[in-house]
């Protein structure tokens, strides 16, 4: 294990010399470098490797990184300034500075569609916010890192994000299987680039927790005393920090040692690298346990850095504080927009005369829009109305024919009528005729005589009651016709008919009009069938009168039409047209009375019914 220990330092050594003769080279191209965008670009990359060695030059390269990069207007040399000053505040535990400077960086990343650079700020802002004591939001932000990392497989970018997730959830044992995962992925691809150092010094302390979990702590803490040496020999300080953290994470699980000597030793390395600010708990550990243990001189050593550093964080949160870094660079800022006053102000009046040349532009075509407006609304309404009056008069043509089809059925009807009523008075004018030369004779036969006149009387009156039922039904028609119900006793209206109607049962109607639906309802069931039966029930509010003679010669089809000034004469056709102008007078009084009419065919069969409300 040893000699494994001293291969994988030997490795080590090797690539941060290479990390510190990148950084000579970068400081000679620095001199030499005559295009400002490059140099600017230099600048960054030195503020990004001081970072882990020494804050202040972090700064004071990501100053001069940015002041150039604004005067260029060069936008990712501006967004990489941000990001080191955003760390540079982070290594002095100026959280909130550095929060917002590297959301300022992450806005310009992501407007350059820079991938990588989004994720490393990504995972930063994570470390940011946790720091801060905001871990969901820092969780939120890890998540967002590895999932654009996962696009970037071979990125080194994407090995620190795997270590910073390892480092956040190493402790938490329900992801024990995912943060091996991580630390074997983060070092499947630190072995790919050879300035991943830093990577490789973390993946290598997660191996010595692996180590300390099974059991060889001693093993353990030597491995994590060697990195962090080898760390602080390379200049890593940030790194060497971190690694000695892993052996106070041992000493809170159980692990029996004494922990104070690294604390120190932690102190003292971030004082060299101006990390001071992010020791202050290391300082509050190391002062709590010498009044303990009651060393007056440790504790007066400490204590004076305890108040240096924690009088220095109030300072940090006063809300008079300056923030000194944006006051130097928006003064900086000032010179360039004097600079560029003259050019906004030409800018300015070339796009107030474009703005104005719009405004009439716009004004031009709402106004031909208007008028289009009005054009289309004025031919609009004239179909609307030219659609309007040809529905009218299709709905006048609809209606005149309608009223031309009923007058021409009424008309039709009416000669029917007239033609009835001549057959009608033919018989009993023949009659008269022949009782006349009878009578002229002299020498007729009393017998063949008396029947004439029996005939001629019987004629006669049967056409008088026919005109009586005409003029009745006429009146009905007439406009100044007034209907007036009355009871009607059913049982006395059908006297001499076999019928089986209630005793006392009455109907709310015209009697005369009533006595003539009976007998043209009789007449007709004796006409169309047989054996008659009148039956009568009450129903409700309404009384249901049916006329029944079996058998019939009629179909249910024809028997439908008995009662309709269309089909009436044809139901009947070989039965007499009489019959027919009877059934629709009929259907007329039951309109009149308020009742209704219809025949139905049931077997043999023949119904003819109606029904009037009840008198009651």
């Amino acid at each position: 294990m040893f000699k494994k220990l001293i291969v994988i330092l030997l490795l080590i050594t090797q690539v941060v010399c290479a990390q510190k003769s990148a950084v000579q080279q970068l400081r000679q191209r620095l001199m030499e470098e005559d295009d400002s965008t490059v140099y600017t670009d230099v600048l960054n990359e030195l503020s990004m490797k001081w970072h882990l060695s020494n804050a202040d030059s972090c700064f004071w390269y990501a100053v001069q990184a940015r002041d150039l990069a604004n005067r260029l207007n060069y936008r990712k040399g501006v967004a990489d300034a941000l990001n080191n000053l955003s760390i540079a505040y982070a290594l002095k535990a100026n959280m909130k500075q550095a929060i917002e400077y590297e959301s300022k960086a992450l806005v310009y990343y992501r407007q350059l569609e820079d991938n990588s650079n989004s994720c490393q700020v990504l995972m930063n802002m994570s470390i940011f916010h946790s720091m801060a004591g905001m871990n969901e939001t820092g969780e939120q932000y890890l998540y967002q890192a590895m999932d654009i990392g996962k696009k970037l497989v071979y990125d080194s970018i994407y090995s620190l994000v795997l270590i910073n997730y390892a480092t956040r959830f190493d402790n938490d044992s329900t992801r024990r299987d995912s943060v091996q995962w991580a630390i074997r992925q983060a070092k499947k691809i630190a072995g790919h680039y050879a300035g991943c150092a830093r990577d490789l010094y973390l993946i290598h302390a997660f191996e010595a927790d692996n180590l300390f979990r099974k059991g060889e702590q001693a093993k353990a803490v030597a491995w994590i005393n060697s990195l962090a040496t080898q760390a602080q020999k390379d200049g890593l300080i940030y790194v060497a920090i971190d690694i000695l953290q892993h052996i106070e994470n041992y000493y809170n699980t159980g692990y029996q040692l004494d922990v104070i000597p690294y604390k120190e030793k932690i102190y003292a390395l971030g004082k060299i690298a101006g990390y001071t600010d992010l020791m202050l708990p290391q300082v509050i550990s190391i002062y709590r346990y010498y009044t303990k243990v009651h060393n007056a001189p440790k504790m007066a050593e400490y204590g004076h850095e305890l108040w240096t550093l924690t009088d220095r964080q109030e300072v940090m949160k006063d809300s008079r504080h300056v923030n000194y870094l944006d006051y130097f660079l928006k003064e900086q800022e000032l010179n360039e927009w004097h600079l560029s006053n003259k050019v906004q102000t030409e800018k300015l009046a070339r796009a107030n005369t474009q703005r104005l040349a719009r405004r009439k532009l716009i004004a031009f075509l709402l106004g031909v829009l208007m008028i289009l407006g009005g054009f289309t609304f004025t031919r609009y309404r004239s179909y609307r109305y030219l659609r309007q009056q040809e529905e009218l008069l299709a709905n006048m043509n609809a209606e005149i024919s309608d009223k031309n089809r009923q007058l021409q059925v009424q008309d039709d009807f009416k000669n029917k009528l007239i033609s009835v009523v001549a057959h009608d008075f033919r018989e009993p004018l023949q009659n008269i005729i022949r009782v006349s030369a009878l009578f002229r004779n002299g020498d007729a036969d009393p017998v063949l005589r008396q029947q004439l006149i029996r005939d001629t009387e019987n004629s006669s009156r049967k056409t008088l009651e026919i005109f009586d039922n005409i003029l009745r039904w006429i009146k009905s028609q007439l406009s100044g016709f007034v209907y007036a119900p009355a009871p009607c006793d059913l049982r006395e209206m059908f006297t001499g008919v076999l019928t089986d109607i209630p005793e006392g049962l009455q109907v709310a109607g015209d009697c005369e009009m009533l006595h003539f639906v009976h007998r043209s309802l009789l007449q007709g069931a004796a006409t169309l069938g047989k054996d008659i039966k009148v039956v009568a029930t009450q129903e409700a509010d309404r009384v249901k009168v049916m006329v029944i003679s079996t058998p019939t010669v009629l179909t249910a089809q024809q028997a439908t039409g008995l009662f309709a000034y269309e089909d009436a004469v044809y139901s009947v056709q070989g039965e007499g047209e009489e019959l027919a102008m009877r059934f629709i007078i009929c259907k007329d009084f039951m309109d009149k009375m308020g009742g209704q009419i219809w025949a139905n065919v049931a077997g043999e069969q023949l119904q003819l019914i109606y029904a009037l409300p009840s008198f009651s």
